[in-house]
């Protein structure tokens, strides 16, 4: 009697965790994603040397992505600048930056969930330290067709949260359904058109009275309502907390861009271009991105003749306040005079949030660049610590 207790406990796990709802269930087609970053590094060195000197890094990076059933858009920019002073007198101060933007419009044909067309556009902007002006903006821009949609699941991971923190403290009875798992994702994914219409100091009363009706219609509330605790809880998951970005799917582009401006004021021949974008999702906790860019320039006069970026990252939640992010970042461009280049840059690091969207990070990379002359025989080590600003 003991064994057969034993087995069928054993098989309902089974069946609660193969029937438990996965990342990849969420496929809420209009949704918006955004998050914006400001972090920064500063040494300053005092005391047995002429002058006072120091270096300041600062970063920031903002990402926009915005789908619906007949289009999706998306905006990222990263922008880096440094400033520095040397220790001898004769040692002025000395800046530079390099920002760069990309943005994507794509619009699918005849409401078919797959296939759209395209356009993109490329801005670049910066300035060596030695440089006493900046460069020629670079403008690029292009059209193309591509397949695929990648979904957004973020609210879902927002939401299996708050269910386990409202079961933690007894707030709620039980578990929620995979149906009523997708509904209180789809209320928490339209935060933006609940501050659109209730405005920015009205929209949470409303919001959160939807996400509790969606506790109510399951049966799990022992009372009327969450209570004043529960509403709060939820609050600082949404507000204070920070939830990682969960995507799935994958989507291709192809077609042909045109070099406005390069960085010495330049045009450039027409370009044939390919990007690939996948998300992976791994259980509750993990995230898996590639994000692969290829460009072939057919001018054959010019020098540089094709380039490849590839970002990979994979993101852990080790705890609802700490991150373990992982990248790896290659770029590959062939030329026909001067020697190719190849750089690689591996990092990995933990991001601990703070309270008011402050967290503290350490990272550890590693870089190196083969290219001719400038081939480095070694790998170059770097370890970053300082605090990040959460903008957005």
């Amino acid at each position: 009697m003991k064994n057969i207790f034993i087995l069928s406990a054993i098989t309902a796990s089974l069946l609660t965790n193969i029937s438990a709802i996965e990342m990849t269930d969420y496929k809420v087609v209009d949704s918006l994603y955004q998050n914006a970053y400001l972090n920064g590094q500063l040494n300053v060195d005092s005391g047995n040397q002429e002058q006072t000197s120091y270096n300041l890094h600062l970063n920031a990076n903002a990402e926009v992505v915005k789908s619906t059933l007949p289009y999706s858009w998306d905006l990222r920019f990263d922008g880096n600048s440094d400033f520095s002073r040397g220790s001898n007198s004769s040692d002025e101060a000395v800046d530079s930056y390099d920002t760069t933007a990309v943005g994507h419009v794509d619009k699918y044909i005849n409401d078919n969930d797959k296939l759209f067309v395209y356009g993109v556009g490329n801005l670049g902007y910066k300035k060596g330290a030695l440089a006493n002006s900046a460069d020629d903006p670079f403008v690029k821009i292009g059209t193309g067709a591509g397949y695929g949609r990648v979904y957004n699941a973020t609210a879902l991971a927002k939401a299996l949260r708050i269910v386990e923190d409202l079961l933690k403290y007894n707030l709620i009875k039980g578990d929620l359904s995979d149906k009523a798992y997708i509904s209180l994702a789809a209320v928490i994914d339209k935060e933006a058109d609940y501050i659109s219409k209730y405005g920015l100091t009205e929209y949470k009363k409303y919001w959160y009275q939807d996400m509790e009706k969606v506790f109510k219609e399951s049966s799990v509330l022992d009372k009327d309502s969450l209570g004043a605790f529960g509403i709060v809880r939820i609050n600082e998951i949404l507000d204070i907390e920070r939830v990682s970005p969960r995507m799935h799917g994958w989507k291709v582009r192809g077609g042909f861009g045109k070099i406005l401006s390069n960085y010495d004021g330049k045009s450039e021949d027409a370009t044939v271009d390919a990007e690939f974008e996948y998300g992976l999702p791994i259980g509750h906790t993990s995230q898996f991105t590639e994000r692969l860019t290829m460009s072939k320039l057919l001018d054959t006069d010019t020098d540089k003749e094709f380039s490849l970026t590839n970002t990979m990252r994979y993101t852990y939640e080790v705890a609802d306040r700490i991150d373990w992010e992982n990248n790896w970042l290659l770029s590959y461009d062939q030329n026909d005079v001067a020697d190719d280049f190849v750089k690689n840059t591996l990092s990995t690091g933990f991001r601990y949030y703070l309270a008011n969207r402050l967290s503290f990070d350490t990272t550890f990379s590693l870089s190196k660049i083969n290219s001719g002359a400038g081939e480095e025989e070694a790998w170059n080590k770097s370890l970053f610590a300082g605090v990040t600003y959460r903008l957005k």
